[in-house]
């Protein structure tokens, strides 16, 4: 990270570095022991700022904490990078963050003259937070140091409105191809713009259709693209992170997407209108910190009941000695079978052929299993306290194998 370049260099020259920073009242010394000292800071203030910018200028938030469409925590520090360094040209050098940023609002349908009043708002604000920290830090002893600095970081909210219009005229320009297309369908969605409607309607979406966030890798995005038989949104955020956006029938769950996903690892959000996909894309994001380690599709649909939030640890230890101390008793693999049937026995309400087919067993067999469930946890699996308490205590534990004996 750049910050870190100025952290070494600093670094690098020992005690009489740290003299010097302590010393140099001069612009750069000043924005430079800024950056240093409140570069944690940035994590917080970012976010914040992009909230305040967009709902000033009436856009939908973006799902920033995810840090989709891009991480604009970075963006921030590289632009407070810029500005410290007193390197402005390479603000609006080819291919920069900040010429990606106006690659991004063409792809998302954001108005230029939208995209760059965020951008000098952003500026603005910057600015006010860079005049307070030195004041509180007493870095006020020369005043024409400190309004050069502030004038700097105007100055370099400019370049970075250029490097946008240059970004924006690249993408603007660009032919619409069928990978053009789901880029731009992409774009669209994932900056929830009333377009986005228009945009799948012009990709043969069906009408009033809802759409779900595919998290997965580039190589497998290609192969789920390639075997669709509709334009399936894409937004690669990196080489390594892409974003797909897939519809399905209004009235139906995401799942409907199984067989069309079957071997290809991926995670999947809820089914949402179109205009919503940051929250498909937040329940996506969430499950796959829950489900690192599966193999997919993972559907989030599956999992609400551990994404509703972890129970608190107190309360899960008080419900495990309640009713799971006989189970402790037993081998690994078989109280990994009987709490994984446990579950699937509350989670489908007690339907046997629906329970066994999940599990890959006989229904002869849930039953022999829910048998020795009532022996060693309750007996009493009608009653709605006991149900709700196991269903708890089931939920927060991570699923193991089912076995098929």
């Amino acid at each position: 990270m750049l910050v870190g370049t100025i952290r070494e260099r600093w670094a690098r020259g020992g005690e009489r570095g740290s003299r010097l920073l302590t010393k140099d009242r001069t612009t750069n010394g000043i924005a430079r022991r800024l950056l240093l000292r409140y570069d944690g800071d940035v994590e917080r203030i970012a976010p914040e700022m992009l909230r305040e910018v967009t709902t000033e200028l009436g856009l939908r938030p973006l799902p920033i904490e995810h840090q989709w469409p891009a991480d604009f925590v970075d963006v921030v520090r590289v632009f407070l990078v810029h500005v410290a360094t007193n390197d402005l040209e390479g603000i609006r050098a080819a291919d920069s963050i900040f010429e990606n940023g106006g690659h991004e609002s063409a792809r998302g349908g954001v108005p230029f003259d939208t995209a760059a009043a965020a951008a000098r708002l952003i500026t603005r604000r910057i600015q006010a937070h860079v005049h307070r920290a030195a004041i509180a830090d007493g870095l006020t002893d020369d005043p024409d140091a400190l309004l050069e600095l502030l004038s700097r970081v105007i100055a370099a909210g400019e370049y970075a409105v250029e490097a946008l219009s240059h970004g924006y005229a690249l993408t603007a320009g660009h032919p619409v191809d069928g990978g053009a297309l789901a880029e731009s369908l992409g774009g669209a969605l994932i900056h929830g713009r009333a377009r986005a409607v228009e945009q799948a309607a012009a990709a043969g979406w069906p009408e009033d259709a809802l759409v779900c966030a595919i998290l997965t890798s580039a190589e497998t995005a290609k192969r789920i693209s390639s075997e669709s038989d509709i334009v399936v949104g894409r937004y690669h955020r990196d080489d390594d992170d892409v974003l797909l956006m897939h519809p399905v029938q209004p009235g139906t769950l995401a799942t409907t997407l199984h067989r069309t996903l079957t071997g290809h690892p991926c995670v999947v959000g809820p089914a949402v209108p179109l205009t919503d996909v940051r929250e498909s894309l937040d329940l996506a994001q969430r499950t796959s910190a829950l489900a690192a380690n599966d193999e997919g599709p993972v559907f989030a649909d599956d999992l609400i009941l551990r994404l509703a939030g972890p129970v608190d640890d107190v309360v899960v230890d008080a419900l495990h000695r309640k009713y799971f101390l006989d189970l402790d008793e037993l081998p690994d693999d078989q109280r990994s079978l009987l709490v994984g049937t446990l579950r699937e026995w509350l989670l489908q309400w007690g339907h046997r052929p629906g329970i066994a087919r999940t599990l890959g067993v006989h229904p002869q067999t849930v039953s022999g299993r829910m048998q020795r469930i009532k022996d060693l946890v309750a007996n009493d699996l009608e009653d709605s306290t006991v149900r709700a308490e196991l269903l708890m205590l089931t939920i927060a534990e991570r699923p193991g194998a089912s076995g098929t004996t």
